[in-house]
């Protein structure tokens, strides 16, 4: 299976730029909204908006150890606007968060039954807080955070901020969460270095295995 690891943040924060240390044949990104990337990269980059065809990339795509859907989050909202508004508009709205709350659900779990043992997916999210000043993942509706509890769908959730010009990750404290041991409380903006580490904590082929080198430097 693919582990998902989800990464949140406000709009700004670094989390699309987290990916700038991946070389080309690392990392294959999906964008749901078309942007170009905030740094200069070589990076294979498909979009979609919809979610069948991005758990389709997803669970088909083959000979990259890392992928990322950035931002995961317009999916959602994709979804939300055309049921909600237009030819496709649904009669009855609360049909319209059970289809996301099913998409999202499915989605996830497609990554688990994928047989890519050595692979990981990153999906990042805007934050929303609620009026105790929690953080959630933002999502419409209360469906996915209530009664799906998205957060607990993953094992790994870190969240980018950035402070004065200084842009990190932090690992730990509500909703952040990973094993203890894994990854440090605070760390650079650097998704490649988590990835880093979360390979060596589980043990998976890192993204450039030198066996595979060997294996096409002998062929």
């Amino acid at each position: 299976m693919s582990i998902p690891v989800l990464i949140l943040g406000e709009p700004g924060s670094g989390k699309s730029s987290s990916l700038r240390n991946f070389e080309p044949d690392e990392m294959a990104v999906i964008q749901t909204i078309a942007k170009p990337l905030p740094f200069r990269s070589s990076l294979k980059v498909a979009r979609s908006r919809d979610f069948e065809t991005v758990k389709s990339w997803l669970v088909n795509t083959r000979g990259f150890r890392a992928m990322a859907v950035d931002d995961f989050g317009y999916l959602i909202t994709d979804t939300y606007m055309r049921y909600s508004y237009g030819p496709e508009k649904l009669r009855d709205q609360y049909e319209v968060y059970k289809i996301i709350g099913g998409e999202v659900y499915n989605l996830v779990n497609a990554l688990n039954e994928d047989g890519q043992d050595d692979r990981i997916v990153y999906l990042t999210m805007h934050i929303e807080r609620d009026n105790f000043g929690n953080i959630e993942p933002a999502t419409i509706g209360k469906l996915l955070n209530e009664k799906v509890k998205l957060i607990g769908m993953f094992t790994v959730v870190v969240m980018a901020t950035s402070e004065g010009g200084d842009y990190r990750f932090v690992t730990n404290g509500q909703p952040l969460k990973s094993p203890q041991g894994m990854l440090p409380q605070e760390m650079p903006n650097d998704l490649k270095e988590v990835d880093r580490m979360i390979r060596d904590y589980w043990g998976l082929k890192p993204l450039t295995d030198k066996e595979d080198e060997i294996e096409t430097d002998q062929s």
